[in-house]
């Protein structure tokens, strides 16, 4: 598991190179598939991805001429099948676990409630 908390609201297309990077760095590991939603998606991000060698990309929400790097149809269904399951489950936690959206003003207050 990793959690950064970023200054600001950047888009998560310019994130993307960076928390792959920290997936290899935490666990040593580069995955061999990796599925996310719309904000990641752009062309530089998919060529960052396959230079990093995973074989399966994909985002969920895709525009343009951009097209999701799968080996087969049935893997890309797959795992846009996981995401979804993943986003129930993040969703049963926040509303069993009463986790909702910080309000706290400032850096400091808003880390003391994250971490």
């Amino acid at each position: 598991m990793d959690c950064r908390i970023l200054n600001g609201n950047p888009e998560d297309s310019t994130i993307y190179t960076g928390v792959l990077d920290n997936i290899h760095v935490n666990y040593g590991i580069v995955p061999r598939d990796v599925v996310t939603d719309g904000g990641y998606a752009s062309k530089d991000n998919a060529r960052s991805a396959q230079e990093k060698g995973i074989i399966n990309i994909v985002f969920n929400k895709i525009t343009g001429s951009l097209k999701n790097i799968v080996q087969s149809t049935n893997i890309e269904t797959r795992l846009k099948k996981w995401r979804s399951g993943i986003e129930a489950v993040i969703s049963n936690l926040k509303r069993g676990y009463e986790l909702f959206r910080c309000e706290w003003k400032t850096r400091e207050r808003f880390d003391a409630k994250v971490y």
